[in-house]
């Protein structure tokens, strides 16, 4: 006869627990790390990113005892967010509306994480490197989409399209006025009325 299954022991729960609780606190750790770059730039602290994150700075540490390591989790998040959104824009079905997303996309994607562009070299690897790589071919083939539609100006070329993106959304304040995020969206706006081939 075989021996009854003994219940699971509380030993065997807390050996369990851990690693759920780890697991969502490397995810606190990397949502509460991309706010604070967005406001601050990859340069933000430890003890800023465990504020955002609602967690002490030891956690910080322990999830991403590397800087390095911490800042690349970020920008793979990041990139990989575009490149879903650059994937959806060369699916669709009118080449103009998505080029008008993808554009759209970078600006926003641009305006929440300050930054971004200068420090994939800093904090890149050779998997930044592949996601950086397949973004940008796939805002090649959006462009270019567009372009033989006739509904993109073809004076224009696909490496302009991250420069038209952040000039779009450009932080800070000029002659006093600040670049709130509505100004922005307005300057996106006459962007894509430029580039519009009607």
């Amino acid at each position: 006869m075989n021996a009854r299954r003994q219940p699971a022991t509380s030993d065997a729960v807390d050996r369990k627990a851990p690693r759920a609780d780890a697991q969502r606190n490397a995810a606190l750790v990397l949502a509460g790390a991309r706010r604070a770059v967005a406001s601050k730039g990859l340069d933000v602290s430890y003890h800023e990113i465990a504020r955002e994150a609602g967690v002490g700075v030891g956690t910080v540490y322990r999830r991403f005892p590397e800087r390095d390591q911490l800042m690349a989790a970020v920008l793979r998040d990041i990139l990989n967010e575009l490149i879903r959104t650059a994937e959806a824009s060369v699916e669709c079905t009118d080449p103009w509306e998505g080029f008008t997303r993808l554009l759209s996309g970078l600006a926003i994607r641009t305006a929440e994480n300050a930054g971004l562009s200068g420090t994939l070299d800093a904090y890149g690897g050779p998997d930044i490197a592949a996601l950086r790589h397949r973004l940008l071919e796939l805002i090649q083939q959006a462009t270019e989409r567009a372009q033989q539609a006739g509904a993109l100006r073809d004076d224009v070329d696909w490496q302009d399209m991250p420069f038209l993106a952040q000039a779009a959304v450009t932080p800070g304040c000029f002659l006093g006025l600040p670049a709130d995020p509505a100004r922005g969206l307005r300057t996106l706006r006459v962007i894509l009325d430029g580039l519009h081939c009607s």
